[in-house]
């Protein structure tokens, strides 16, 4: 393997634990994957399984509604910090970051686009 590549492998690496980190510190939940594409100034990453027991608690009795809402609350207290990692892992400036989460099939999607290209990647 060249060494952008083990530069990569090694940065997914990273990513991945922190933000599980985050999951099972913020919220006492463990997330089933974390996966990454990255392009010149553009991170996208999908997090599967990151709705909580609550959230499945009241989406599996017909309260999808307040089920949201506690997602968005939840959402807008995580991710910042996702942002906050991955600018310190990848040593850039996140100038705009997009997210959504489905309840129904339980995964989070990211887009995290840079100021600028990460350095040595």
């Amino acid at each position: 393997m060249n060494n952008k590549v083990i530069r990569i492998k090694k940065i997914e690496s990273l990513l991945s634990r922190k933000i599980k980190d985050v999951y099972r510190d913020r919220l006492d939940h463990k997330l089933d994957n974390v996966s990454y594409k990255l392009f010149d100034r553009t991170l996208i990453i999908t997090l599967d399984g990151t709705i909580t027991s609550p959230e499945k608690l009241l989406k599996d009795n017909d309260r999808l509604d307040l089920a949201k809402q506690v997602r968005e609350t939840i959402d807008s207290i995580i991710h910042p910090r996702i942002q906050d990692i991955i600018e310190e892992i990848l040593d850039v400036k996140v100038v705009d970051y997009l997210s959504d989460t489905t309840i129904d099939n339980d995964i989070t999607g990211a887009i995290a686009v840079f100021e600028f290209k990460p350095k040595d990647i």
